[in-house]
């Protein structure tokens, strides 16, 4: 039973709202890199769910996907856990492409593709330190003392995987997607005791593991070096996608393309919150909306409903609460 599911990461969300705000060619394509690389690991980590939905006991089993839980000073995070009453199951997935080597004498992964060698950080090495931080808040917060297994799951089909590992420790920690299930099912013979005895222990553990579960957040424009200079103003057409629309009566008005909206200004204030900053006053809100009335932006901010401090025109409104807005 999925009890959390996978959700489009935020800095992936953050990235594309972000380009659809930039002019600059050469920060464009960065940043079209960054999300490619993110698109293609969210949808190998969420191409397991085809398996994990035949799981043989699903009734009895927990999934949650896309963990990031507190620990010590720091965050340790976890694609995929699967709680069982016997035994819990971390999974590490990754989309990779080519002739993976698995070196164990360095303990580093090797990709060759086209004729190029890329290292890459060392997965079995990444999941077995998720399971000593998961054993170690187990018993932090005084939960039994639970079998913990881990694994490397690769979903690309285009992946060849090889290593120098004579003790097959490796292909024991590491296997494609399609493996998957069997790997499960052994598991399940390994681990016949239930050491969860009790469903509501489960339910506790759950439970905690999503209360404390916190997103990573980033701060796209300081990691890219992106001045709030770059950032282009205006309110977007969803018409024709031009930055020019205009406050009518009742509408905003395109004068490219004729299309008219009702509310396009919250869209366009959510990215200034996300950019530039999540407080603004009525002189910003002008410049930044392409607004000549002070009356216009006043009851447009006060229509929305945003906390504010300040009276009259020194008052100076909070947006953060407006992904709760709908547009």
């Amino acid at each position: 039973m999925i009890k959390k599911i996978r959700l489009k990461p935020v800095y992936m969300n953050k990235l594309q709202l972000l380009m659809n705000r930039l002019e600059d060619d050469l920060v464009k394509q960065n940043l079209e890199l960054e999300i490619g690389k993110m698109t293609a690991g969210f949808r190998g980590e969420d191409s397991i769910n085809y398996f994990l939905n035949m799981l043989p006991n699903q009734k009895e089993c927990h999934v949650l996907h896309d963990l990031r839980i507190p620990h010590e000073s720091t965050f340790f995070q976890i694609d995929t856990l699967i709680l069982n009453p016997t035994y819990m199951l971390i999974i590490e997935v990754k989309n990779i492409s080519g002739n993976l080597f698995f070196d164990h004498t360095f303990n580093q992964l090797i990709r060759t593709k086209n004729g190029i060698e890329e290292p890459f950080q060392d997965p079995i090495a990444q999941v077995e330190r998720q399971k000593y931080q998961l054993e170690h808040w187990m018993s932090k917060n005084k939960f039994p003392s639970v079998p913990i297994e881990a694994l490397v799951v690769m979903t690309n089909s285009q992946s060849v995987l090889k290593t120098n590992d004579e003790s097959s420790r490796i292909s024991k920690k590491v296997i494609h997607s399609v493996q998957l299930l069997d790997r499960i099912r052994q598991l399940q013979r390994k681990y016949k005791q239930h050491v969860i005895v009790a469903g509501d222990i489960m339910n506790k553990i759950t439970r905690r593991l999503i209360k404390e579960h916190t997103p990573r957040d980033v701060n796209v424009m300081e990691r890219y070096r992106i001045s709030k200079e770059m950032i282009i103003k205006g309110v977007q057409c969803e018409g024709c996608l031009g930055f020019e629309m205009k406050k009518g009566y009742r509408t905003w008005n395109c004068p490219h393309c004729s299309h008219t909206s009702k509310n396009p200004h919250i869209r366009a204030l959510k990215d200034y919150s996300l950019f530039i900053q999540t407080t603004i006053t009525n002189q910003q809100a002008r410049d930044f909306l392409k607004l000549s009335s002070i009356s216009v932006a006043s009851k447009l901010l006060v229509s929305m409903k945003l906390p504010y401090t300040g009276v009259t025109r020194g008052r100076t409104y909070d947006l953060s609460s407006l992904n709760d807005l709908q547009e």
